[in-house]
């Protein structure tokens, strides 16, 4: 009886950390009205991710995340407004692509494009809260990842797909666990990337370090 008293016990404190997690994550990225505050908010949610997932649970989560926040804030929303512009300049080629030129082949190229795009920006946060690098090398080391392990670019990709549709058919759960639920395998699956590169390349850590 106690044995099972002290799991629902750690089930309960997961779950609060989870939801006291997303509650930061969704307040730092209203509190930066958010277009200010969502990049530097979700770093620091892959931040915190990145420290449970190497077993670092003893962390204070509130006052890491804040001071992830802090540190982050230019050089993340520096990078957020390259991701953005290149997002809506590929959805404005795929727009002119498939309304004025018509030619499957440029069609298919750009679809391409815009997959390893959105792969690369889902390791963008992983690649940012794991290495230290000049800011513009972070969008390029996010991109080599995606093409050098592609399987783990797709496992990421469908996990998230998927996660979002959890969340289109159970709302509820998505207002209280949304961050969380969507950065941790992203980040479980860029730390396997990571650890990868470091076993093969013991000497240098990134591409460009």
């Amino acid at each position: 009886m106690n044995r099972l008293f002290d799991q629902f016990n750690v089930i309960g404190e997961w779950l609060f950390r989870i939801m006291l997690l997303n509650l930061l994550w969704l307040g730092f990225t209203l509190l930066g009205g958010v277009i200010l505050g969502f990049f530097p908010a979700t770093v620091s949610l892959f931040a915190v991710m990145r420290k449970w997932i190497r077993r670092e649970h003893e962390i204070n989560t509130f006052k890491f995340f804040i001071r992830n926040f802090k540190n982050s804030f230019v050089q993340a929303n520096i990078l957020g407004l390259v991701i953005v512009v290149i997002g809506i300049l590929l959805a404005v080629d795929l727009h002119v692509s498939q309304k004025y030129i018509g030619i499957p082949f440029i069609h298919f190229v750009l679809l391409l494009i815009i997959l390893l795009y959105s792969i690369s920006v889902l390791f963008f946060f992983s690649t940012f809260v794991h290495y230290e690098l000049k800011t513009f090398f972070y969008l390029i080391q996010s991109f080599f990842m995606c093409i050098i392990k592609p399987l783990y670019s797709l496992l990421a990709l469908f996990i998230f797909l998927a996660t979002i549709t959890v969340f289109y058919l159970l709302p509820v759960p998505s207002v209280l666990f949304a961050g969380p639920m969507l950065a941790y395998p992203i980040m479980w699956i860029g730390n396997r990337v990571f650890t990868s590169f470091d076993n093969q390349k013991s000497h240098q850590k990134t591409f460009f370090a």
